[in-house]
């Protein structure tokens, strides 16, 4: 009897590898190409052409050097297509002091360096005083400050990313980039530069040592007397001047999406207002917010 020499000969290798291809779209059958390119996100599960995005805002202001501003607010996007909209905005101001509008507001004018510390309240003053009924005073500075009111603006929204990224390997998340640019009015409250004080005199001076007359007539212009209430502190700033200023607004944020209707986003914003004391102010504003389509 002869042994078959099939499995070693290249006549029987040939035959199965032809049966090997010929058998793959069998088991091919259910697989399909990934999409590549534009198609893979171009069936939008968020889309935004002629919908209405309303989102409730909460922000601060970040780079005010003497108060803390915080912005809530509401606004409202119409998107013409899916990459442009015209958006309202409205934010009213919530302010609160500084550490260091409250130390510049009652410094002490220590020429004898009897207190030891810049500034503080009423009590330290009066113990620092104690043996010696002139020196040290309150001198206050009282410098330009603005502090927000409301913000009503109108922007021009450009949205020209629209993605989707996988998270945690598990869950899809869509999400838009947008720019802003437009126009507004804000309201403020604004405290103007104060060189001279309630009283009379000047917050600052030189100091002369001496018991001379006319040394102690120099002093005596110089600063406030712990009992002097309104001329340091809260009630000695200058009187307040209400503002309305026009101003440019341009931002950059991202909405990331969810539930069908929903969103969340975060954005920066750049506020220029203009006309002011010095031509123009500055606020740059971070922003959280939620909001949903309809």
């Amino acid at each position: 009897m002869r042994r078959s020499r099939c499995p070693w000969s290249v006549g029987c290798l040939s035959g199965l590898v032809s049966a090997v291809l010929g058998a793959m779209p069998l088991f091919a059958a259910d697989y399909h190409k990934a999409t590549e390119g534009r198609d893979v996100v171009m069936g939008k599960l968020y889309p935004k052409s002629e919908r209405l995005e309303a989102d409730a805002d909460l922000g601060f202001v970040m780079n005010q050097s003497y108060v803390n501003t915080l912005l809530m607010g509401v606004a409202g996007t119409y998107y013409f297509n899916e990459n442009f909209g015209l958006g309202l905005t409205f934010q009213q101001a919530f302010n609160s002091d500084k550490a260091e509008r409250t130390c510049i507001e009652s410094f002490y004018y220590d020429p004898k360096n009897q207190v030891g510390v810049a500034c503080g309240d009423r009590a330290t003053l009066d113990a620092a005083r104690t043996n010696n009924d002139r020196f040290p005073l309150y001198g206050p500075a009282y410098v330009p400050i603005r502090e927000i009111q409301q913000v009503i603006g109108g922007n021009l929204v450009w949205a020209p990313v629209y993605g989707k990224q996988l998270l945690l390997l598990s869950t899809t998340s869509y999400f838009d980039l947008f720019f802003e640019l437009g126009l507004g009015l804000t309201s403020s409250v604004f405290y103007p530069k104060q060189e001279v004080l309630r009283n009379k005199n000047a917050p600052r001076g030189t100091y002369q040592t001496g018991n001379r007359p006319e040394d102690v007539a120099t002093n005596a212009k110089i600063g406030a007397l712990p009992t002097e209430t309104d001329s340091y502190g809260t009630d000695g700033r200058p009187d307040p001047v209400s503002n309305s200023n026009p101003m440019l607004n341009l931002g950059v944020g991202q909405k990331f999406h969810f539930g069908k209707m929903f969103h969340v986003k975060l954005a920066v914003r750049n506020m220029t207002l203009l006309g002011t004391d010095g031509g123009f102010d500055n606020l740059l504003a971070l922003y959280g917010g939620v909001g949903l389509r309809f």
